[in-house]
């Protein structure tokens, strides 16, 4: 007790001291909610934090007890980084990965592409940097990747490599037994994002927000898989890494905060997934999951 109280004493006196001379601010909070006070060996440091779930600015004031010294500290979230000083409004953003399910829009009637078994993984921010004008907008820009899977498991067609085109959509041979059938599209992607949170708390105690923009895409390879067992027995693959897949898109994105870390998507591209006139034609529509973003 001796001990806290002339440490208490001690700060205070540097305090005072420090008062009569002007100096800068070192921080203005109003709305504070929480305040920690640590005391070790020589020194004394106060927590202020906004939000006690961690998601807003919080400031780190520290005193030694015979020589002042003051550090901040600024962290958005366990997956930002404050690009210039820390109070800056620009962040670098590392976060995104998720799993979504497409469909193909306009596929021929009776190919049978399935949204429940064609999948999308992506991670859709692996490097991005962010500016946030306020505490309720904010605007992102980064660097992603993005798989697309078109599968055929229930039809009795299949993709081939054309004469007439890179894909072409026919029957299995007859009599043999079909083990699907699937597109993959690899993608480079920049996300253009605007982002606004609203004045409410949602259902993990955090504000609501919501993201809408687009997704500057250059799908960098494509490949094709069909597989299937012959009349006789003999298991049979056939594949092909040119399939024709348009090398620029643009991708329609809106973003829902869920909760604890949890967002769901909707992305569509009003552009077909492969190019030139003879080639099927089809636009990608996904819907998934994305963590931490």
């Amino acid at each position: 007790m001796k001990q806290l109280i002339l440490s208490i004493i001690s700060v205070l006196t540097v305090s005072v001291a420090a008062a009569q001379t002007p100096t800068d601010t070192i921080a203005d909070i109003t709305d504070a909610t929480r305040l920690v006070i640590t005391e070790s060996e020589g020194e004394m440091s106060m927590k202020i934090s906004r939000d006690t779930a961690g998601w807003e600015l919080t400031e780190v004031l520290s005193r030694k007890l015979d020589n002042v010294v003051v550090t901040q500290r600024h962290w958005n979230s366990p997956f930002r980084q404050p690009l210039t000083g820390n109070n800056s409004k620009w962040d670098l953003l590392v976060g995104g990965p998720g799993i979504g399910w497409t469909n193909a829009l306009g596929q021929p009637d009776g190919l049978g592409i399935e949204m429940g078994k064609s999948l999308e993984i992506s991670w859709f921010n692996a490097l991005a940097v962010a500016y946030r004008p306020s505490r309720w907008t904010g605007f992102s820009i980064g660097i992603g990747f993005d798989w697309r899977n078109y599968r055929i498991s229930t039809s009795q067609h299949r993709f081939i490599p054309g004469e007439n085109s890179p894909v072409e959509v026919a029957p299995y041979p007859e009599g043999s037994t079909a083990h699907g059938s699937r597109l993959k599209v690899f993608s480079l992607g920049i996300p253009i994002l605007y982002r606004q949170t609203l004045p409410f708390r949602w259902l993990d105690g955090g504000y609501f927000n919501f993201s809408l923009g687009a997704v500057l895409n250059y799908n960098a390879h494509g490949s094709m898989l069909t597989k299937w067992t012959e009349a006789d027995g003999r298991e049979a693959i056939q594949r092909s890494n040119h399939i024709g897949q348009r090398k620029f898109s643009v991708d329609f994105m809106g973003i829902v905060k869920i909760g604890w870390g949890l967002q769901a998507y909707v992305r569509y591209s009003p552009q077909t997934v492969l190019k030139g006139k003879d080639n099927l034609s089809f636009r990608p529509l996904s819907t998934g999951l994305i963590i931490f973003y």
